[in-house]
């Protein structure tokens, strides 16, 4: 040990940035998805699901479990390669936009602070009380998930925004990747309605407890880890997990996450949420399947029409929405004109 740790000091400081910097592309934090415990829970429920594929006899369990869980003609087709360079695109932005989200938001906090408690405590005050902890990360899970609905469904009913959460739905395949295939735009959008949606939860603790980040007590790491484990990982794939009709109108299964992907008039702009089913269920836009479905993903109209695939390299990922956002506008802009006249 003693002599790893002399080969530790021997590395010089910009080596051990430069790693640090390497490793933070990797999606295994613990916000991701792609988590340890996400992609365990990924071949734990896989494999339960092609056990039971052939047990009932169904064609997809005649292969072998490793065909069955990563395709080759779905992990290396063309549209999975976008998704890896989105991804690490997206990575190499990212700090710089998390400046901006978390300014906004730490800037909401302490004046929620300032107006519940009065002022902002110098320190924090310790642990919270285990009543209040579960309350707030109950709240900030809901808040949290609530602003994800919003900025989700936002992004698919206005015509200008549309096109940058297009890029999400032209996948192909789904693959646990496919999650981070996402526009800049869309998650600068996001970061900004999580912000004012969570600020004003964590600005009451803050202000009545001087706690601020709940998350690095207990917090959101809980119901990130819960997420891994019913599946998280699975939304984006292949593999048909059903959580049936009752628990389905609480919490998203991976099968309704997959619905949401489907070119299928019936499924068209449904199943917004990411944890919660519950705001789907208040606002119209749930869909419970009664059983297993065949789905073909990829970007389709309300008449189930497909659209020709136009995110086929990084360059166009990045640059058509804008292009087609430009248009939407023009033709708000005609129409308002033509209504005006």
């Amino acid at each position: 040990m003693q002599e790893l740790a002399r080969l530790t000091e021997a590395i010089p400081e910009e080596a051990q940035r430069l790693a640090h910097w390497a490793w933070s592309l990797l999606p295994f934090d613990a916000g991701s998805r792609l988590h340890w415990s996400g992609l365990i829970a990924f071949f734990l429920l896989g494999t339960a699901a092609w056990l039971f594929a052939r047990r009932q006899g169904h064609a997809e369990g005649k292969g072998g479990l490793a065909d069955f869980l990563i395709p080759r003609s779905m992990y290396f087709s063309r549209s999975s390669l976008v998704d890896v360079k989105v991804y690490f695109a997206n990575k190499l932005i990212e700090p710089a936009m998390g400046i901006v989200t978390s300014g906004v938001q730490l800037g909401l906090v302490i004046a929620v602070a300032k107006l519940v408690g009065g002022g902002v405590h110098g320190e924090s005050s310790g642990a919270l009380p285990w009543t209040v902890l579960a309350l707030a990360t109950l709240l900030a899970a809901l808040a949290g998930d609530f602003a994800y609905y919003v900025t989700h469904r936002l992004h698919h009913e206005h015509p200008v925004l549309w096109p940058f959460h297009k890029l999400h739905h032209s996948a192909e395949y789904l693959t646990p990747l496919t999650a981070k295939r996402n526009h800049p735009v869309y998650e600068l959008i996001f970061g900004f309605v999580s912000a004012l949606f969570l600020a004003p939860v964590m600005g009451v603790i803050f202000g009545l407890f001087g706690v601020y980040d709940t998350a690095t007590l207990l917090g959101l790491g809980v119901v990130i880890l819960a997420f891994n484990a019913a599946g998280g990982a699975l939304r984006h794939s292949h593999i048909w997990i059903d959580y049936g009709p009752v628990v389905s109108r609480i919490l998203i299964s991976p099968a309704q996450h997959q619905i949401h992907h489907s070119c299928a008039v019936k499924h068209h702009d449904k199943n917004y949420g990411l944890i919660f089913a519950i705001w789907d269920w208040m606002f119209g836009t749930l869909y419970v399947p009664q059983g297993r479905e065949t789905l073909e993903f990829g970007v389709a109209d309300a008449a189930g029409v497909r659209q020709a695939q136009v995110h086929t390299s990084l360059t166009s990922a990045y640059l058509v929405p804008f292009a087609e956002a430009g248009e939407a506008l023009r033709a708000r802009g005609t129409s308002s004109r033509v209504m005006a006249e």
